[in-house]
C-alpha cells in the first residue's frame, strides 16, 4: 500500500471514531419522551435509613491516600474517622444535639487546627472539618445514603438535557438563593422490563444580586453498583473552588466496604462478618479490630436502664425518646477541651 493510501485510510479511521465520539451516547428513551420532572426528584431520595463505611479511601489533591470510616443514619446522624497508617488523625460526630470533633493531627490540605476535642451545636462548618465539602448535616447523610443534597423548595426548574458525553439526565432547578444541576443515570433491572434513574451528582451555585451565579461545589457519584438491593457509588468526588480562589480543590472517596441499614447500638465491627456468623460473630482476621474502639464500650450515653435506652418509669412518667445509638455521640477522652470550633460562623 502506497504512503497516501495509508494516510487516507488513516484520515478516514479518525473522521470515523471523531463521528462516533460526536454521536457520544444515546438516551434511555425514544425521542419525544423525556422523563417527567417528578420522576426524577423522586430518584433524589436516599435509598437506605442507614450504612456503616468500614473501609474507604480518601485523597485530596494530590496528597497521601488516607483510610476514611463512616456510620450515618437519617436523617442527620453520622460519625467519620480519617487515619493514616492507622493512626487517627480527625474524628467528626453528628447527632440531633451537638457535634463532637476529636482533632488529633493535621493532614495534608487540611485547615490547621490545635489539637483537642472541639462540640457545639450541628452545622455545616463541622461537616466542612471532615471532608472539607460546606454541607449541612442533613445534606450530607443524604448524600451518603444514596440521595441528593437538595436545596430547599420550593424549586423552579430552568432547563433539562441529555449529556451524551456523560450519559446522564440533567436537571438544573433554583430557589431565591441557590441554582442547582442534578444529574440522574439509568440504571437497568437485571431480569425486569424497566430500570429506573438514580442520583448521580449535583453542582450548587450561590445566586447574587445582579451577578452571575457563584460556584461552590460538584459531586458526582461514579460506578453505580448494586449493594443489597439498593443502587450506590462505589466512587465519588468532591470539587470546589480553593479559598483563595486559584484553581479547584478536589477530594476522591473510593468507597470499598459498604454495608447497608447495620444494626446500630452496639459494637460494628471494622470488618463484618457474615450474616451466618450470627450476632456478635468475628472472623479471626480481624478480632479486636472493631469501628467502636474510638468511642470506648457501648454503655447507654443517655444513662438507661436498658438496652434500647428505655427505664422502668411510673404510669405518670413521661415516655422517654430513644437514645441516640453510641455511634453518634462524641468521646472527648484524651484532649483537651477546645470549644465550639464553629461559634460565630
Amino acid at each position: 500500500m502506497s504512503s497516501r493510501s495509508v494516510t487516507l485510510t488513516l484520515a478516514l479511521v479518525g473522521l470515523l471514531m471523531t463521528s462516533v465520539a460526536c454521536k457520544g451516547i444515546e438516551p434511555p428513551y425514544p425521542p419525544g419522551q423525556v422523563p417527567e420532572v417528578n420522576a426524577l426528584m423522586l430518584a433524589t431520595a436516599p435509598a437506605l435509613q442507614s450504612i456503616q463505611v468500614p473501609r474507604a479511601k480518601v485523597r485530596q489533591g494530590g496528597g497521601p491516600a488516607a483510610s476514611l470510616m463512616l456510620v450515618a443514619q437519617a436523617p442527620a446522624r453520622f460519625s467519620g474517622t480519617i487515619q493514616i497508617s492507622g493512626n487517627e488523625l480527625v474524628t467528626l460526630v453528628v447527632n440531633e444535639d451537638e457535634y463532637g470533633l476529636r482533632w488529633v493531627g493535621a493532614r495534608e490540605g487540611a485547615k490547621s487546627l490545635t489539637p483537642g476535642y472541639y462540640s457545639g451545636p450541628p452545622s455545616r462548618c463541622a461537616v466542612e472539618t471532615l471532608l472539607g465539602v460546606s454541607l449541612e448535616p442533613e445534606a450530607f447523610v443524604e448524600m451518603i445514603l444514596g440521595g441528593a443534597p437538595l436545596i430547599d423548595g420550593p424549586h423552579q426548574v430552568l432547563d433539562r438535557k441529555w449529556d451524551r458525553k456523560a450519559g446522564r439526565e440533567r436537571l438544573r432547578i433554583a430557589n431565591d438563593r441557590y441554582e442547582q444541576e442534578l444529574s440522574f443515570a439509568w440504571i437497568d433491572k437485571p431480569n425486569a422490563a424497566n430500570g429506573h434513574w438514580q442520583f448521580a451528582g449535583a453542582s450548587l451555585w450561590a445566586v447574587g444580586s445582579g451577578g452571575a451565579p457563584t460556584w461552590l461545589w460538584t459531586i458526582s457519584h461514579e460506578e453505580l453498583h448494586m449493594v443489597d438491593g439498593a443502587v450506590l457509588p462505589a466512587k465519588t468526588q468532591i470539587r470546589q473552588p480553593k479559598p483563595n480562589g486559584r484553581g479547584e480543590a478536589v477530594i476522591n472517596v473510593s468507597f470499598q466496604k459498604q454495608v447497608p441499614n447495620p444494626q446500630l447500638g452496639g459494637e460494628l465491627s471494622a470488618d463484618p462478618p457474615p450474616d451466618d456468623a450470627g450476632p456478635g460473630g468475628e472472623d479471626g482476621a480481624n478480632a479486636g479490630d472493631e469501628w467502636d474502639d474510638d468511642w470506648g464500650d457501648d454503655a447507654d450515653p443517655a444513662g438507661g436502664d436498658s438496652d434500647d435506652g428505655s427505664v422502668d418509669a411510673g404510669a405518670d412518667a413521661e415516655p422517654r425518646p430513644p437514645a441516640i445509638p453510641v455511634q453518634f455521640v462524641g468521646n472527648p477522652t484524651g484532649l483537651t477541651p477546645r470549644g465550639d470550633l464553629c461559634a460565630g460562623r
